[in-house]
């Protein structure tokens, strides 16, 4: 039997974080997640419908029609690896027709990762401080994670989620946990939007600080926020 996936909703927004904002992309948000930060935005776990592979191509091709084009199709979720098996029999079609594919991962799960590599063009990789997501810490899941991206020789961004009680201990240990793959990943600290259980962001100190130790590890370092948010924008 061919694989299905939960997806809660497909739209054509512009890219709102990280080195491509801006950029006109088409989501595909899938349902689920395997961590619990304190401030998503997302309702994850909110109501889905379950696309077949043939189900989901035929939308995405009417949207690829209607409103492309498009600098890439995004994979989002949730974590859009969870469903690497339905991901496995689906992007083969979506690279058959010339579009790039943009995943948006919280970088912790590189087993399914090593699986889908192969059909992934751009991957935005999220570092999350514990302090951030009120979750257990996935050092070592990271690590490998983005060892895996870079060796392969994909084209990766990393983006450290940042709030009021990020530690200055866990921005470096971060910092030079990416630079010790290779210090040219680019590297987006981006300040969290206000949501849910977090009520405020870091403070221009925090951002400055850790903007001159990045400064001092890696080469192409920038503080970008949610731009979608700014703008009231999905």
């Amino acid at each position: 039997m061919q694989p299905t996936a939960r997806v809660i909703e497909i739209f054509s927004s512009i890219q709102g974080e990280g080195v491509y904002v801006g950029h006109p992309h088409l989501f595909v948000r899938f349902w689920n997640c395997n961590m619990t930060c304190g401030y998503c935005d997302t309702d994850y776990k909110g109501p889905y419908e379950e696309y077949s592979v043939q189900q989901l191509s035929s939308e995405v091709e009417r949207l690829l029609l209607e409103d492309g084009p498009f600098q890439a199709v995004s994979l989002t979720g949730g974590e859009p690896l969870l469903w690497k098996d339905f991901l496995k029999a689906w992007l083969p079609w979506l690279k058959n027709k010339g579009q790039r594919t943009y995943l948006e991962t919280n970088g912790t799960l590189p087993q399914a990762f090593a699986e889908v590599l192969h059909w992934i063009d751009i991957i935005a990789m999220d570092f999350k401080p514990p302090s951030a997501t009120f979750d257990r810490a996935y050092w070592k899941e990271h690590e490998e994670f983005l060892r895996l991206a870079y060796r392969a020789r994909k084209e990766i961004f990393v983006k450290i989620i940042a709030t009021r009680q990020t530690t200055d201990v866990e921005m470096e240990y971060s910092l030079r946990l990416i630079a010790s793959v290779h210090s040219r990943i680019p590297v987006v600290l981006q300040p969290v939007t206000p949501w849910g259980i977090v009520s405020e962001g870091p403070s221009p100190e925090q951002i400055q600080r850790w903007q001159w130790c990045a400064g001092s590890l890696l080469k192409d370092v920038r503080v970008i926020p949610q731009v979608h948010r700014l703008l009231g924008v999905r």
